[in-house]
């Protein structure tokens, strides 16, 4: 009996898929799995490679760039399993990580939601595993550059939990979308990803709704994977729009009324900041200017990314 459906959703990742799929089939022997590819209309050979390449593979073609959180939900209409695992495109499985991860989730039922460790291409740790919820002091902290200088710190950087290093297991309130583990009834039952997140924080958007009908999601070091993180994306400035986005959305969602302009008002100052700070160094280094230009971009679109994905 099938226990696990894998859903990816790809937009012109055409050769990280094909590796991340391969790496799925090589690892994962205790797990009987599905996978399905939702396809958002890229215009590479994706859909043509791996449809070759892995004829078990479901491919679904969405027909336009619909985003992550459509796509996935439009995948997860084909499930059918106990457990629906969300898998970015641009990640490797590591030594049996998804069947791993799976005993961790049937070890810790009242999760509700479950993830690993993600590494960097050169087996280093990349810390995006897990996030805190936003609050006002995370975004304080990240505003005032605290949480970069204090990175270690769980206080000035409990954003990222700064003071976990990833090697033992963890209650957290977000996990990483890229590799992101939950029962089939608890999607059902919250509905899936909120469409409203075209791409960027719809994870965490879940997460906090798991949280509130009283799961606590959690992370195993036991289920490893590496993750290279925005490919699709062909400009800084495009990401971070997105990214700023998402966060903005989710203030809007789940932040007090009183919250919202606070909350909205530290990730203004956030990018300010950030700015800021380019500029300075541009002054001395001249291969920062390419960098602060896509900074400028993303500040003086303010006033829409501000407003979230509404």
């Amino acid at each position: 009996m099938k226990q696990l459906d894998i859903v990816m959703v790809s937009y012109n990742t055409a050769e990280y898929t094909k590796r991340a799929i391969q790496s799925v089939y090589d690892e994962t022997k205790d797990t009987h799995f599905k996978i399905i590819m939702v396809d958002n209309d890229s215009s590479d050979n994706s859909v043509e490679l791996i449809s070759s390449e892995f004829p078990d593979v479901e491919v679904i073609q969405s027909g336009a760039n619909i985003g992550f959180a459509a796509g996935v939900n439009l995948g997860a209409r084909a499930c059918d399993s106990e457990y629906v695992l969300l898998l970015n495109p641009d990640t490797v499985i590591l030594d049996g990580a998804i069947d791993s991860l799976m005993q961790f989730a049937k070890n810790n039922p009242n999760s509700g939601v479950w993830g690993g460790i993600t590494l960097n291409n050169d087996l280093s740790l990349n810390p995006n595993n897990a996030r805190a919820q936003l609050s006002f002091t995370t975004l304080l902290y990240s505003a005032l550059g605290m949480s970069k200088a204090f990175n270690k710190s769980c206080f000035f950087n409990h954003d990222n939990y700064g003071c976990w290093d990833r090697k033992s297991e963890r209650e957290v309130d977000v996990v990483s979308g890229c590799f992101f583990l939950t029962p089939r009834t608890l999607w059902k039952e919250l509905e899936g990803l909120d469409e409203t997140f075209f791409m960027y924080a719809e994870e965490a958007d879940y997460c906090i709704r798991a949280i509130k009908k009283g799961y606590q999601p959690k992370v195993t070091p036991n289920a490893k994977i590496i993750h290279h993180g925005g490919v699709s994306e062909v400009n800084l400035s495009g990401k971070m729009l997105k990214l700023l986005k998402g966060k903005a959305e989710l203030i809007n969602k789940h932040a007090r009324n009183w919250q919202k302009p606070i909350y909205k008002g530290l990730l203004q100052l956030y990018v300010f900041n950030k700015l800021l700070g380019l500029r300075l160094v541009s002054l001395f280094k001249k291969d920062k200017h390419a960098v602060t230009k896509e900074w400028q971009k993303v500040y003086s679109q303010r006033k829409q990314w501000l407003k979230g994905y509404r």
